[in-house]
């Protein structure tokens, strides 16, 4: 969770308005889209407060990213992009990936953190809803609130795939119980992820192999975070199988420092704005970098 509630600056938000109200054109699909109107429709209410605070993973997420709906080798890029989701109480639990890009080659999906940090000894307790593991046809939804639907309905009617979620949250709740301090890798938000990446592979049936990379600006070596990867990684490869998707999957956890040197997209430059990534990024008066280094 972020806790800082400083916001930017006046001017800084009209720069940034600007830039998430540009326009720029889907390669695939041939739309005009625009970073505002994502946000706008995602989950989080982004664009209310989060986005404007002085630590923001959203805002920080919209500078490492934007970029790409410049670049000619990436023809499409959507952030806060909505995945195919389970049911629940008759209506989608959409999970919103933070950024998502498709080039010739590669399909990628993008968990991108900044501060945010989570106990994940609280993963049935208290973090993932019961709509995913409850069994019973009558669960409690996010709010507390008694709701009547079978589970096999919840998982789109995919026995296969309820069958292997549910033995999956069996055993990542059974580790995720030994975990005592605070971590940056969210067990709860990767499976409702995960989840969604399933079920848009089986949809669509893409060829293309897709890369799932959790991308932390405080990322620090994790013992449970790389036995989840693991985990889960054979799981969707097993599952992506059985519905006889052809494609390759792969699952990375990386530090935001790591991914973009190694990518070299440090020094490309922004969306919208004519200072690098690695400029905008370096900017202390837009992000903290005392303790959490994105460089």
């Amino acid at each position: 969770m972020e806790t800082n509630k400083t916001l930017i600056s006046d001017s800084n938000r009209s720069i940034y308005e600007s830039r998430l109200q540009a326009e720029y054109i889907d390669h695939i699909t041939g739309e005009a889209l625009s970073f505002g109107n994502q946000f706008k429709k995602g989950g989080g209410q982004e664009l209310k407060k989060k986005f404007w605070r002085t630590i923001s993973s959203s805002r920080l997420c919209f500078d490492l990213y934007s970029w790409m709906a410049e670049e000619p080798e990436i023809l499409s890029v959507h952030l806060e992009k909505k995945l195919p989701g389970i049911f629940s109480g008759g209506r989608e639990v959409s999970p919103n990936m933070d950024a998502y890009f498709e080039t010739e080659e590669n399909v990628f999906f993008i968990e991108s953190k900044y501060t945010e940090t989570v106990k994940n000894n609280q993963y049935l307790s208290y973090q993932l809803p019961q709509a995913y593991w409850k069994q019973t046809d009558v669960y409690k939804n996010s709010k507390g609130k008694d709701t009547f639907q079978p589970i096999i309905e919840r998982y789109r009617n995919n026995n296969l795939v309820m069958d292997s979620f549910l033995e999956f949250i069996k055993c990542v709740s059974k580790e995720a119980a030994k975990e005592k301090e605070p971590s940056w890798f969210d067990a709860k938000q990767e499976t409702c992820h995960l989840i969604g990446i399933v079920f848009y592979a089986i949809i669509h049936h893409p060829t293309k192999p897709i890369h799932f990379y959790n991308v932390a600006a405080n990322y620090k070596e994790d013992a449970f975070a790389n036995w989840f990867r693991d985990k889960s990684e054979e799981m969707i490869r097993a599952l992506l199988k059985a519905h006889f998707v052809e494609t390759q999957f792969d699952y990375k956890l990386f530090s935001t420092r790591d991914f973009f040197i190694q990518n070299g997209f440090l020094d490309k430059t922004a969306f919208q704005s004519h200072n690098t990534v690695r400029e905008l990024i370096s900017d202390p008066v837009l992000y903290d970098l005392s303790e959490n280094p994105i460089l």
